[in-house]
């Protein structure tokens, strides 16, 4: 059980920095495509008509990365097949016992 807890926050763990990563390089890259497209826009159309041709693109994205997003399914890593836990015994019974009685007398002294 604490193994799958911890494959799936190793899981979780790659998948948000991969995330992280990528929404670094695609601001940045953004940024970039959004100069250039509006430099070519003014020198095609006024100000306006190219603040709302980007607008709209940037807007569509967005919706489109929100389905995306909304579609997607986790992987899910297989918990671990479960321990057998072995018979309790009365030799493991008394074992257990007396390990206690002398934990307990080594913690009063």
């Amino acid at each position: 059980m604490i193994a799958h807890a911890r494959a799936k926050a190793g899981y979780s763990a790659k998948t948000a920095s991969i995330g992280m990563f990528a929404a670094f390089a695609m601001i940045i890259g953004l940024a970039f495509w959004t100069a250039a497209a509006w430099l070519l826009l003014l020198t095609l159309t006024t100000a306006l008509n190219a603040s709302l041709i980007i607008g709209a693109f940037y807007t569509g994205a967005g919706l489109l990365g929100f389905g995306i997003v909304a579609v997607r399914t986790q992987k899910s890593v297989a918990p671990p097949a479960p321990v057998k836990v072995p018979e309790a015994t009365l030799e493991s019974l008394i074992s257990a016992f007396i390990t206690g009685l002398n934990a307990g007398a080594r913690k009063r002294s």
